[in-house]
């Protein structure tokens, strides 16, 4: 396997590639990545949806599926994800290595084709994207959240993180809102087209066996006369004055606490790498001091974790607990962290930390949509490697750099979902 090999198409354009012959399959993509916005984040979210259903040339679902199906079963892949304050729209396809077709046909260039068909000519008449695509995407977009909303974990996270971040883009849902959703008109979503085609920074990614100058060479010819100035949004970095703290009531049985912390924040790997140890040894594995002592030996939750956004500078370390519970964890949680501060950190506890880093950095490997995601996370940082060399990298992490780096936490919001049951 090669390394990350990336180019510059034109400004703000860039095409990566990684030469791996473990997989019958190959993967490309194409990532928008645009400053997240309350006014466009839901009308970006469902054209990355629409866009897949067809295009000019394969006017509808049925053609575009049998053209996928002509290509040796080749599939389409939307997507939406959120890094640090940016919002990363992404369009991938995947299809059968070249070196596996029949009569020396290329797969990965058709393949590359149809994916910037589907960007540059979608099936737009008059201004419009077909009604029928545009409300079929809709519905699955807000059952997408909806389903957020009904996991009562991953609800109380964004719960804290809209409290948490109230005045800042890293409140808002990479999906945008239900009700924002709902309220959008075929007009937006087709004026959120042209505007990521003209200010969004581009990264095309193509990962497998096939030659990549085959798709390069494609995308040049639709993406080389499009430059543009994409700025990036530094991340707000806020010392928080007081703590926040919200309690919301439901009828659950399980009671959820979110912590939000501001961390360090950094534009290389290295520091990111020990800032990721530094949450894993608080509450990363089985073996961190939350797991140990708030849940194990203090039996004051079901479970304790603690995950830090590197792209943002946020930790947040979240459980589900008994309503009676609330404050006793809050305070053990609490107390485990000043414990890391003050240096309180065993050899043992490093090394399980780190290898638990080594381990899903490596296991990023098995899948090209796994690298291809890797990759994309990391895009706005400076100096990025590869998932190999960031898992040797963690060897070099010292006690008391993660001493160092625990110091920089600051609690800024508490948000409780407890039962509203007497």
């Amino acid at each position: 396997m090669s390394d990350f090999v990336r180019n510059s198409i034109c400004d703000g354009i860039a095409f990566g590639s990684i030469t791996d012959d473990r997989f019958k399959i190959g993967r490309m993509s194409a990532t928008l990545i645009t400053p997240l916005e309350r006014k466009t984040a839901a009308a970006n979210a469902l054209l990355s949806f629409v866009l897949t259903r067809s295009c000019k040339k394969y006017p509808d679902f049925t053609a575009l599926s049998k053209k996928l199906d002509s290509l040796y079963g080749a599939s389409l892949y939307p997507s939406v994800r959120q890094i640090g304050d940016h919002q990363a729209v992404t369009i991938a396809v995947s299809g059968i290595e070249d070196r596996f077709a029949l009569d020396g046909a290329s797969v990965s260039s058709e393949l590359a084709e149809l994916l910037c068909s589907i960007l540059f000519d979608p099936n737009v008449e008059n201004g419009l994207f077909n009604e029928e695509d545009i409300e079929q995407e809709r519905r699955q977009l807000i059952e997408t959240i909806d389903a957020e909303f009904n996991e009562k974990r991953l609800y109380a996270i964004k719960r804290c993180v809209e409290e948490m971040c109230s005045d800042e883009a890293y409140s808002i849902g990479r999906c945008g809102s239900r009700s924002e959703v709902e309220a959008l008109t075929n007009e937006q979503v087709f004026a959120a087209w042209k505007e990521l085609l003209r200010n969004a920074r581009v990264e095309l990614t193509m990962l497998g066996s096939s030659d990549p100058q085959n798709a390069f060479r494609r995308f040049e010819s639709y993406f080389s006369d499009s430059p543009r100035a994409f700025s990036e949004i530094p991340p707000a970095l806020k010392t928080p004055a007081e703590v926040k703290r919200i309690t919301e009531k439901e009828d659950l049985s399980q009671g959820k606490l979110v912590m939000g912390f501001r961390s360090a924040y950094f534009k290389n790997d290295r520091d990111c790498l020990a800032n990721s140890v530094m949450s894993a040894v608080l509450g990363g594995t089985p073996t961190s001091k939350l797991f140990l002592n708030v849940r194990e030996k203090e039996s004051l939750c079901y479970y304790c974790v603690s995950r830090v956004d590197n792209n943002k500078g946020v930790m947040l370390i979240d459980s589900g607990v008994e309503t009676e519970n609330v404050g006793r964890t809050e305070e053990s949680i609490l107390r485990q962290l000043e414990l890391l501060k003050k240096g309180e950190l065993t050899d043992g506890e490093l090394e399980e930390a780190k290898l638990a880093i080594k381990n899903s950095l490596i296991s990023s490997l098995d899948s090209l949509a796994a690298m291809q995601g890797f990759y994309i996370g990391g895009i706005l940082r400076e100096g990025q490697m590869s998932p190999l060399k960031a898992a040797a990298a963690v060897d070099d992490i010292t006690k008391d750099r993660v001493i160092e780096l625990a110091n920089a936490v600051q609690l800024d919001t508490v948000y409780a979902l407890v039962g509203n049951r007497e």
